[in-house]
């Protein structure tokens, strides 16, 4: 028999997560669509244009974590399923050197372009207007993502002990706090530099009393002894190889990178409006973080103990969770959308319905990626999900630039989509299947039957 403690804890670890991410959503839904919201009306569209470039742009940097903070928690998780609490220590100390001088690295090469190449030769023609102030507010959002980079290794490390519950807590208190100080703020500092401070710092704050609260409780992680050693911070690397292809580089090119090339191609009001549907995008993909990470630790910790009845049932769940929340999200933003968005931040962000399908075509394709890649991370098999999932997103970026060029922003988002829903879309559930297949062969013995659910039958189902 299985530990029930175990699948107790799984299960307890995945309900506490799901519970605190709805606080935290909502939280982040007060700030992205009240708060930022006034914002873009102090602010007009072109204005708020420019402060959506800057954080896309300064966003960047984080692709020098080369994956870092998720191998670290697959590492911290294995480590805590073993009781062994020396491991964790070298990996905690290891991983925060990584951390810090990759952040650091990647902070000196945004500054030296920073210095050096004009604004208009960064971001276009269109942004020349607005140069003055936005290299100021350059420098605040690159020391701004600087400490979000560094201190987020905390929630990385908390998910590795599934401890996501708290990690949603505090972004919750974060995210709070950052709404009220935009709305409040924006009247009497209506500058782009204060609207960075205000978005990005608290969070930050909120993480530094996670950190202190974290080694308070787990005092083994800087006292055992730990210190930087090549074969960790290797080990860490390879791993989080696959975790940045993945996740980071396809976050930053499906946001930042995005964002350029519209700001390039239609201009800082573009963006504005790009900028409010890739909030729509982060709150939708928000959903399925909030029981991914918690899920993917858990399949990590159930495979550890050849749990595969439980694996089987999380994975079906977690489908249908897909299919539930693809089918709420298209009938909320193609029904109500259109109408809201101009009542939102004003009569100057309308957009039309075709955008809104567009959009939810979009969401649908990137909802099932994502959905099978927290099932790759948990199975072990990430490393053969990179080639699928980097060939879809640049597929999908070709097309949607090509698109947009001839189209605007609607041929965008198809783009991207086709090219994810033919690669990774395809590719992804059928290794997934043909894993837990060979799992699950391996657990009966040759010639067994089939009859008990898989996730080879899950997946059937869910095409």
């Amino acid at each position: 028999m299985h530990d029930h403690k175990s699948r107790h804890h799984r299960n307890r670890s995945i309900k506490n997560a799901v519970s605190t991410a709805l606080v935290s959503k909502g939280s982040t839904a007060i700030l992205q669509f009240v708060s930022l919201p006034v914002a873009a009306r102090v602010l007009g569209r072109e204005e708020f244009g420019v402060y959506a470039t800057i954080s896309m742009a300064v966003f960047m940097v984080a692709i020098l974590q080369v994956g870092v903070g998720p191998a670290l928690a697959r590492g911290i998780s294995e480590a805590s399923a073993k009781g062994d609490e020396t491991r964790q220590g070298r990996l905690y100390i290891n991983g925060a050197f990584l951390v810090v001088a990759l952040a650091l690295l990647g902070y000196l090469i945004a500054a030296l372009l920073i210095s050096a190449v004009p604004i208009p030769t960064l971001f276009g023609e269109e942004y020349r207007p607005f140069a003055e102030q936005m290299r100021p507010a350059l420098w605040v959002g690159l020391s701004l993502i600087l400490g979000d980079i560094i201190i987020s290794m905390t929630d990385r490390v908390r998910e590795g002990y599934m401890e996501s519950g708290t990690v949603n807590a505090w972004a919750a208190a974060g995210n709070l706090v950052g709404a009220i100080v935009v709305f409040v703020g924006i009247q009497f500092q209506p500058s782009i530099s204060f609207l960075l401070i205000a978005v990005f710092a608290p969070n930050i704050v909120a993480r530094i009393f996670s950190t202190a609260l974290l080694l308070k409780k787990r005092p083994w992680l800087i006292r055992s002894g730990a210190r930087p050693d090549r074969a960790t911070m290797i080990e860490l690397v390879r791993d989080g190889v696959s975790f940045s292809a993945t996740s980071i580089i396809v976050y930053i090119v499906e946001f930042a990178v995005c964002a350029l090339i519209v700001g390039r191609i239609a201009g800082p009001d573009s963006v504005a409006l790009f900028q409010i549907f890739m909030a729509l995008t982060t709150a939708f993909t928000g959903m399925l973080v909030m029981i991914g990470r918690p899920f993917w630790a858990a399949i990590v910790d159930a495979k550890s103990r050849g749990d595969h009845d439980w694996m089987a049932g999380a994975t079906r769940r977690y489908y249908l969770y897909l299919a539930v929340l693809v089918a709420g999200a298209s009938i909320g933003l193609i029904g109500l959308g259109p109408w809201i968005l101009p009542k939102l931040y004003g009569e100057e962000f309308a957009a039309s319905r075709v955008l809104f399908v567009c959009h939810a075509i979009f969401l649908a394709a990137i909802g099932w990626r994502e959905v099978n890649r927290y099932l790759a991370i948990g199975l072990g098999l990430l490393p053969k999900a990179v080639l699928p999932i980097l060939s879809g997103l640049f597929v999908g970026l070709l097309l949607g630039t090509l698109g947009l060029r001839e189209w605007g922003l609607p041929a965008l988002y198809v783009g991207l989509a086709i090219g994810t829903a033919l690669i990774p879309g395809w590719k992804l559930p059928l290794l997934i299947r043909a894993e837990f297949d060979r799992s699950n062969t391996a657990k009966k013995g040759p010639g067994s039957s089939s009859a008990e659910p898989t996730i080879s039958n899950i997946s059937k189902t869910a095409v």
